[in-house]
């Protein structure tokens, strides 16, 4: 005679019993992440033998795991059945926030571990001088279009003096130019080699009757009128060399009179080699040599807690890489992509 079968109950893994003083609130504090890992892991599996594969660790482990979990709940959360457990009422609730926890945790270790160019909606902060802003942020917005199109470029200008505390701070990402009293703390790439150079209108070069061969020195022209730019001393410093002060007409904060100036004036300005080519490439002018004129290093600046920054990484390559296709280029490349007139080409040799 067959006796009945008695209806399969579900009965809760054995845990130790609450203690008496166990605390009445849970905090963030009070957990580990790894029980997270081993609550999903149980409520994936539902098998404490698989999650213990699933996680790479003890079966004695994820129980020891889930008894933690049980005193901090104060629910048993898993119950064993005849193929593994169940999770309770309170544990499937649970899951759900469980799962986001976890998710929104990988998305903080992946955006630090990786950056995605074509998705990313970074905003990147460099300091430029007002010229270098004109003419290198349009080529460098066309290769962001084409490589990152939601990344924003944010440009600033940081009083030199504040330089170290705006890289410091985080306030700029970058700052582009040459700054010998940069902080030891920052790391530094160089972009390109730079001196200055005399560049005037050809109308004024052939009233001046000036040689193609010409070197600006103490013995120029006496009627030859000169503009220096107060924000590179290295020219002021040329000019007070050769005792060429008395033919200083103007002292321009920044470069973007320059261009009214060579259409208008017959005066000649000192100028950057690169910023020279500039004008050279978009109006008819030519460039001369200047007799004791020293090279200088164009650096991007960038505080050291940034080096493994990946996004940082990504943008230091993004600008070492257009510089150096523009000194390769007869004209720089960044800063004038319209290949110029050959009448305008500059007299002047690269370093």
């Amino acid at each position: 005679m067959n006796r009945p079968v008695a209806a399969a109950t579900l009965e809760p893994i054995p845990c130790a019993a609450p203690a008496a003083d166990a605390i009445d609130s849970l905090r963030v504090q009070d957990l580990d992440l790894n029980l997270l890992k081993t609550f999903r892991a149980v409520y994936v599996e539902r098998h404490v033998g698989r999650a213990a594969l699933r996680l790479g660790v003890t079966q004695p482990s994820v129980s020891h795991g889930l008894g933690r979990l049980r005193l901090m709940f104060r629910d048993a959360l898993f119950v064993r059945t005849g193929t593994g457990v169940e999770p309770t009422p309170r544990a499937r609730r649970l899951a759900a926030s469980v799962d986001k926890a976890l998710a929104i945790l990988q998305d903080v270790l992946d955006e630090g571990a990786r950056f995605l160019p074509d998705t990313t909606q970074r905003v990147f902060r460099l300091h430029m001088s007002d010229f270098a802003t004109s003419a290198f942020l349009p080529t460098l917005l066309q290769v962001l279009d084409a490589r990152a199109p939601g990344a924003v470029i944010e440009t600033l200008h940081v009083d030199e003096p504040q330089l170290n505390v705006a890289l410091e701070t985080g306030r700029i990402d970058f700052a582009l130019g040459h700054y010998s009293d940069a902080s030891s703390h920052f790391q530094r790439t160089a972009l390109l080699r730079e001196s200055c150079v005399l560049l005037m209108s050809r109308r004024a070069a052939a009233r001046l009757a000036l040689r193609d061969d010409f070197v600006l020195d103490a013995n120029a022209p006496p009627n030859l009128r000169l503009v220096t730019v107060a924000s590179h001393p290295q020219s002021m410093q040329l000019v007070d060399r050769h005792g060429l002060m008395p033919r200083v007409r103007a002292a321009l904060p920044g470069f973007m009179a320059i261009p009214a100036i060579l259409r208008d004036c017959d005066h000649a300005v000192i100028v950057p080699r690169t910023i020279a080519r500039t004008f050279a490439a978009r109006d008819a002018c030519a460039t001369y040599p200047i007799a004791g004129a020293q090279a200088w290093t164009v650096n991007a600046y960038w505080h050291r807690r940034f080096d493994a920054d990946p996004g940082h990484r990504w943008l230091r390559a993004l600008l070492s890489e257009l510089f150096d296709i523009g000194t390769r280029e007869a004209f720089d490349a960044w800063l004038a992509p319209v290949a110029p007139p050959a009448s305008c080409a500059p007299r002047t040799d690269r370093d």
